[in-house]
């Protein structure tokens, strides 16, 4: 009999997911020490990262004459770079992030058995596999990467070049080493994706609880409790989106460049090998911005729900204090809760995410127009 996937158990794998990049963040009476450690170790990333990113930008400028080298050098830049984004995120906003995860693990910690009954039935069970979909697909990619060189007969798993002769022992080893430390943080970053997914996730959770609360309260007090409740959670929803708005623009951002350079592989005449390559690495692409989409579009609605719930209580039969209260819930969700990505984009939610893939093949169909354009005048 398959083992059912629990709350607890979902926290545990994304924590787990993401062990090998000390991102979850560490509890609020950790000693100073650790914290050092911590941010310690994710500058000597950056570091390893940086030096990965060298290596590539070398044999990228070292064979420009080799389209198919240039454009594989050109996608393991932006990965990489996106691992260098999430770190400046983590260590710009880590106070925000530990709030919000601490909060997160509280109320999971303190969760009824049938308040995690209605988290488990709405939320775990229809977004679990997805989620360990994704997060497994990124690690056996990581695989992929580490037993290439083997299969393929290549000397490293990425191209990279060395001002130095590198293919000699014990530097290609080291070499080889290197890369596969870095490969790790960027599947291990692109699970980050997960965890911004799961703050917005059980943001959402604690509206739909809320909602279940106003429809079985039976007096003044019960209802006041509500009030309290809502009021506080708008403000961790808000704390949030906050949180997640960096790592969403990293992974919009990146995953579009991407997208645009996959474009260009596809209207040019490099190996099949390449592009079949090319297709999986786009999915992926477009998975990650998903990620974010189907929890933001959600929590859109849920929080506006919370309005159409109290007007449907019997608030015609209570007294003017009941429903001067009652329509200050009900103004306060008229207001959605949005994940706004900064530098002037639009809120994630499933709209966006149609109109970013409208987007991204107006893109590569413009392209391709050029190129033939471009081929039939030459």
């Amino acid at each position: 009999m398959q083992k059912r996937i629990t709350l607890r158990k979902t926290i545990a794998t994304v924590k787990l997911s993401l062990f090998v990049i000390w991102f979850w963040p560490l509890p609020q009476d950790t000693s100073k020490r650790k914290v050092l450690c911590m941010k310690l170790y994710q500058y000597f990333s950056i570091l390893l990262t940086i030096a990965v990113i060298a290596s590539m930008g070398y044999a990228l400028v070292k064979n420009l004459d080799d389209p198919e080298l240039v454009i594989k050098s050109s996608l393991g830049l932006f990965p990489c770079s996106h691992v260098i984004w999430n770190i400046l995120c983590h260590i710009a906003i880590y106070q925000r992030l530990q709030y919000v995860t601490f909060k997160m693990e509280n109320f999971c910690a303190l969760i009824s058995a049938h308040e995690e009954a209605i988290v488990q039935r709405n939320y775990i069970d229809k977004c679990a596999n997805f989620y360990g979909f994704c997060i497994t697909s990124f690690y056996m990619s990581l695989f992929a990467l580490f037993v290439g060189p083997i299969l393929l007969d290549e000397p490293l798993p990425a191209p990279a070049d060395f001002p130095f002769d590198a293919s000699r022992q014990p530097l290609r080893a080291i070499t080889y080493m290197h890369q596969i430390v870095v490969g790790l943080y960027i599947a291990a970053h692109l699970c980050v994706n997960a965890f911004m997914a799961l703050l917005l996730w059980l943001a959402s959770a604690r509206f739909k609880l809320l909602i279940e609360d106003l429809r079985t309260m039976t007096n003044i007090y019960d209802f006041m409790k509500c009030i309290e409740k809502h009021q506080q959670l708008l403000e961790y929803a808000k704390e949030v989106t906050l949180t997640v708005r960096p790592f969403a623009l990293g992974t919009v951002f990146f995953s579009t460049v991407s997208l645009i350079v996959f474009g260009l592989i596809f209207i040019t005449g490099v190996s099949l090998a390449l592009k079949i390559q090319c297709v999986f690495l786009a999915v992926s692409a477009l998975l990650e911005v998903f990620m974010y989409a189907w929890p933001a579009e959600h929590l859109i609605h849920i929080s506006n729900n919370i309005a159409q719930i109290a007007f449907e209580t019997n608030w015609y039969n209570e007294s003017e204090d009941f429903r001067k209260n009652l329509q200050m819930i009900i103004l306060r969700s008229q207001k959605p809760i949005l994940v706004v990505l900064p530098c002037g984009l639009p809120s994630l939610s499933l709209h966006y995410y149609a109109s970013y893939l409208s987007t991204i093949f107006s893109y590569f169909t413009t392209m391709r127009i050029m190129f033939e354009e471009q081929k039939g005048g030459a």
